[in-house]
């Protein structure tokens, strides 16, 4: 409980000096509700500046991807990769660009073969980053998402590049 506020008697109500147990209960209460709004808005302010950074976000993560199929492109696949980095990317950016990825074309668009995208996409369904879902048209097809906590985590990581470069979102 905040101790900067003292717990006052409104003025326009009539009331004994002593306060009752039922009066500090509601004060209390009130000062808590307060506390929860003043948390709900913080945190509401949050969502707004993520809204309205999400789409330079998008164009980060997308160009980011688009570097790294370059660089495998130019350079191979050998010497450089990180397939759960690659999936949390796609999942995070293709979505954007209209494409939903199904387990294989994960694999596909994480540039990583096809055990090893299966192995990460174990990984990181286990700590909980992304989850599969089937296709509601088609039972053989499972559809591979970020979760709630995927997504923030990568907004997370986005947001600082952006914070220290916004021109990288381009």
């Amino acid at each position: 409980m905040s101790s900067e506020l003292p717990i006052l008697k409104p003025a326009s109500v009539a009331v004994s000096d002593e306060s009752t147990a039922d009066d500090i209960r509601l004060q209390v209460n009130l000062r808590f509700n307060r506390e929860e709004l003043e948390a709900d808005l913080s945190s509401l302010r949050r969502r707004f500046r993520l809204a309205a950074l999400e789409d330079k976000l998008v164009r980060l993560a997308c160009r980011i991807y688009d570097a790294r199929r370059e660089r495998e492109r130019v350079m191979g696949t050998k010497l450089f990769g990180e397939p759960g980095w690659d999936i949390m990317l796609a999942l995070y950016c293709l979505p954007a660009r209209g494409e939903r990825l199904a387990v294989t074309a994960l694999s596909c668009a994480a540039a990583a073969p096809q055990t090893t995208a299966l192995r990460w996409q174990a990984v990181l369904q286990e700590d909980g980053l992304i989850e599969r879902k089937e296709d509601p048209k088609d039972a053989r097809r499972v559809f591979v998402e970020l979760t709630h906590k995927g997504r923030a985590l990568i907004e997370e990581y986005l947001q600082t590049l952006y914070d220290a470069d916004p021109s990288l979102a381009g």
